[in-house]
């Protein structure tokens, strides 16, 4: 997940740079599914999509002038998927990557992050384990939420937001799930936009831009000054930081206290699990059974 100040211009190019690191390891098939809506002006959208090869891809981003781009391989374990998306004031844009299980792809985003952040000013990157937060992002508690993230913890504090619902659905007012001392949680950058994907969240390296620390609670300088880091890289276009040799699995243990030191210096906030206790645990509590320690050692790919 990568974040900037604005759409990255020209966007074409930032598409061939994803396209090229993907290609030199051959990971990028001959054709892909363009969207004709994501990126679109109004009067330019179709429900259709166009197989294009990458090639292609980026012309049309350049010819129709698009803010953003949504490309892809399906829907399988086999598929891959790109989107730039651009909010809708123009203030700021965003750019995820979802690798399934069963593609080709590199476990490590490092040296595309890298390119593309030092060329476009940017707010940030991150690499994350995918079910790791998809567990802590969840705020919704569905029937599905055991089969999907293991025991609910019954301490955890719940609300409904009539008003929401109201807009939004049709049906009984939803169970919101209070979220916001969770260790891996999101934190809005962008609160005055309610549906912003501009988001920070702990992860075990980031790529912080310049343009971070105008939402952080301490500076760069107090950053660089911390001892909890394994390897820290100032660079003219970003700050890199490691804090944990793998990306998180876990909210309690060395894992949780390390994301609490995260949060309690770039935002002033703290964390705790589980829910309520107004601490970090050390023995593992709750979660998927494929993120408790007996499952560590089952590998999975980091989505960028």
């Amino acid at each position: 997940m990568m974040a900037f100040p604005e759409t990255s211009q020209p966007l074409h190019e930032f598409w061939m740079c994803v396209a090229d690191f993907m290609r030199s390891g051959d990971m990028l098939p001959d054709k892909l599914r363009l969207s004709q809506i994501a990126g679109h002006p109004e009067h330019m959208r179709s429900e259709r999509g166009l197989s294009l090869s990458p090639e292609e891809v980026a012309h049309v981003i350049a010819d129709r002038r698009l803010d953003g781009f949504h490309v892809d391989t399906g829907y399988t374990n086999r598929s891959l998927d790109f989107n730039y998306t651009t909010l809708t004031d123009g203030s700021a844009a965003h750019f995820t990557h979802r690798v399934e299980p069963n593609t080709k792809a590199p476990d490590d985003w490092s040296a595309l992050i890298a390119k593309l952040l030092s060329r476009w000013p940017s707010i940030g990157a991150w690499q994350y384990f995918n079910p790791y937060q998809a567990w802590q992002w969840a705020n919704v508690k569905y029937d599905s939420y055991d089969s999907m993230f293991g025991a609910f913890p019954p301490s955890y504090r719940t609300f409904t937001d009539l008003d929401y619902d109201e807009k939004t659905s049709v049906g009984p007012p939803r169970i919101f799930i209070d979220i916001s001392k969770n260790p891996g949680r999101p934190r809005s950058l962008r609160p005055d936009i309610r549906f912003s994907p501009i988001n920070f969240f702990p992860t075990a390296e980031m790529w912080l831009g310049p343009h971070f620390w105008q939402y952080a609670k301490c500076t760069k300088e107090e950053a660089l000054a911390s001892d909890f880091f394994i390897e820290k890289r100032d660079t003219p276009h970003y700050l890199y930081l490691k804090c944990w040799p793998e990306a998180f699995t876990r909210p309690d243990g060395e894992q949780g206290r390390m994301q609490q030191r995260l949060w309690k210096l770039l935002f002033h906030e703290d964390c705790e699990w589980p829910p309520g206790s107004g601490t970090i645990c050390d023995e593992p509590m709750y979660g998927p059974p494929e993120l408790m320690p007996a499952e560590a050692d089952q590998k999975s790919k980091i989505v960028t």
